[in-house]
């Protein structure tokens, strides 16, 4: 009889033993301030206390997942303000605990405590009156390896959030996790996180603490890729890299040829030469030289010449002592390029070996 008895079944008893226990208002509570992995511990903590928390879900249902954050204060919670204090205290701003009290309670119960003070600043579109979409939040906490100084600088001057450089900041960080979302694979998402994002937050920086008379101001024209240009062209340029810089060399790997049907490639094994490709290409390669001069990576530009010309840059990372291969592949402005190059860089990597 037992093997007969479905998970389902198990499951539908043990419920109906809880609630007997604890009574059906103290389980309905219970779920509402700790919707995930509710412990028995938990319904004795929500039956000790059963009177004050009804009272506080009846004002704001909403909020309950964040009375999960603290039961210590339980014992003392005429009001809401106790947790709102508790919230700001952590970081959390006046704007986004407005924010977050209109919220529903599925979101609520996916923040987390200990990254309040990221919370603060990625939704300050909430202080601008931008709409924005719950899950966009979300995605905007988990980019925040790229981002972390934008926060920061968000938070000194939360006073000036209606200036062009808090809204370059807001927009700029919404146009990068668009092409985020755009990339689909997590390798790729990783990527632009960790190479190209702080690049981004460098140059909204840069330009926040400039004090030019003509600052630059992100439209609702911009693209990820017209991002990408400005912020190569202020590291290149305004940043005093340019091409008056003295050049640095490293050790050809395979130097330039053609690998035959119109295809050509060059390798890029000076500072200049990286410099020279991003110009070209409206990417970030030259911040690669770091690991082009540990010997960790080589690039090439290729080239497919004819009536349709068609151009990328290629990297090739170690692996092992003698061993290459292909990591990433870029058109102008990061776009994906066709099945030829991809075709040409295979052949370029068996080459190399």
């Amino acid at each position: 009889m037992l093997e007969a008895t479905s998970l389902q079944d198990i499951q539908r008893a043990w419920t109906a033993a809880i609630k007997k226990r604890f009574g059906i208002d103290v389980f309905k509570i219970a779920l509402r301030i700790i919707p995930r992995n509710t412990s028995l511990f938990d319904l004795s903590r929500v039956a000790a206390f059963k009177s004050v928390l009804s009272k506080r879900l009846c004002e704001n249902p909403a909020l309950a997942p964040l009375l999960a954050q603290d039961p210590g204060m339980w014992s003392n919670l005429p009001n809401w303000r106790v947790v709102k204090n508790r919230m700001l205290a952590q970081g959390l701003s006046q704007q986004t605990w407005r924010w977050l009290a209109r919220q529903r309670a599925g979101y609520v119960a996916r923040v987390n405590w200990s990254q309040l003070s990221h919370l603060s600043w990625v939704n300050f579109h909430a202080a601008l009156g931008r709409d924005m979409p719950i899950s966009w939040v979300d995605k905007q906490t988990a980019a925040l390896l790229g981002f972390g100084g934008l926060g920061t600088w968000l938070r000194r001057n939360h006073e000036n959030l209606g200036n062009d450089a808090a809204l370059n900041i807001l927009r700029a960080v919404r146009l990068a996790l668009q092409r985020r979302e755009f990339m689909g694979k997590a390798e790729h998402q990783h990527e632009l996180a960790q190479q190209e994002f702080p690049l981004i937050a460098d140059w909204l920086l840069g330009s926040a603490a400039s004090s030019t008379k003509r600052p630059v101001v992100i439209s609702r024209h911009w693209t990820y890729d017209t991002l990408m240009a400005r912020q190569a062209h202020w590291h290149l340029v305004e940043h005093d890299l340019d091409m008056g810089r003295p050049n640095v060399f490293w050790p050809e790997v395979l130097g330039m040829g053609s690998l035959g049907n119109n295809v050509d490639f060059i390798e890029l094994n000076s500072l200049n030469a990286l410099l020279s490709e991003a110009k070209k290409m409206h990417h970030c390669v030259p911040s690669y030289i770091d690991r082009c001069m540990a010997g960790d990576v080589c690039i090439f530009h290729l080239q497919i010449k004819g009536h349709a010309p068609q151009r990328g840059t290629l990297e090739f990372q170690r692996l092992g002592l003698n061993g290459w291969q292909i990591s990433q592949l870029k058109g102008p402005c990061n776009a994906p390029v066709s099945s030829q190059l991809w075709s040409a860089a295979h052949l370029l990597l068996s080459r190399i070996h």
